[in-house]
């Protein structure tokens, strides 16, 4: 008895340990499909537009996830940024998704159809979205405020509601580099796949 259950145990052990070993070598866009799959699985209702979202896919020794970050993420008036979810990742080693298998899908900010004219204002009057740079409009009673940000510099800006000229002076500025010599924390980093 105790051979006919180890031998389905080594079994499924092993398939388990090929899937994972398989999902090791997929390239970015056989993970990306993957991802979009466990998400249509577990959340049929949930729709989204990937063109609004900057789509990556890491990997470990233990783990493969795949972000998605929004492009331009907005604050509407009276809100709080930390109270709106705009990213969300798949884990595709455990099939997880954060943070939609905690709170519900329902939390991920989408724009609705005024917020979106604002947006939309704001894109053309900025010339919205600049590559390589993380970005942030929150709407003030008379002004948006937009912030670029990206591992090595960073900007402030504020355009007019009405006009979307810029009416406060701009703040710009890099941020220090990060030395050589400093010791990774994470001795397992997660590693971007890139192609």
């Amino acid at each position: 008895m105790m051979k006919r259950l180890f031998i389905p145990l080594i079994f499924i052990f092993s398939l388990s340990n090929f899937a994972q070993k398989n999902k090791m070598t997929l390239n970015k866009d056989q993970l990306i499909i993957q991802a979009n799959t466990i998400l249509a699985t577990k959340y049929p209702n949930f729709r989204f537009n990937a063109s609004l979202y900057e789509i990556s896919a890491w990997r470990n020794s233990l783990k493969v996830v795949v972000y998605y970050k929004r492009i331009i993420k907005f604050v509407p008036l009276g809100n709080k940024e930390q109270d709106l979810t705009y990213d969300f990742e798949v884990n595709l080693t455990s099939k997880s998704v954060a943070p939609f298998d905690f709170f519900g899908a329902e939390k991920l900010y989408h724009p609705n159809t005024e917020d979106q004219k604002k947006i939309d204002f704001v894109v053309k009057a900025f010339n919205l979205p600049h590559s390589g740079f993380d970005t942030k409009i929150v709407e003030k009673p008379t002004m948006y405020a937009i912030y670029l940000d990206n591992e090595v510099a960073f900007g402030q800006y504020y355009i007019d509601k009405t006009t979307g000229k810029e009416c406060l002076a701009s703040i710009e500025g890099s941020y220090a580099p990060i030395p050589n010599d400093i010791e990774l924390l994470d001795k397992d980093p997660l590693i971007e796949i890139k192609e």
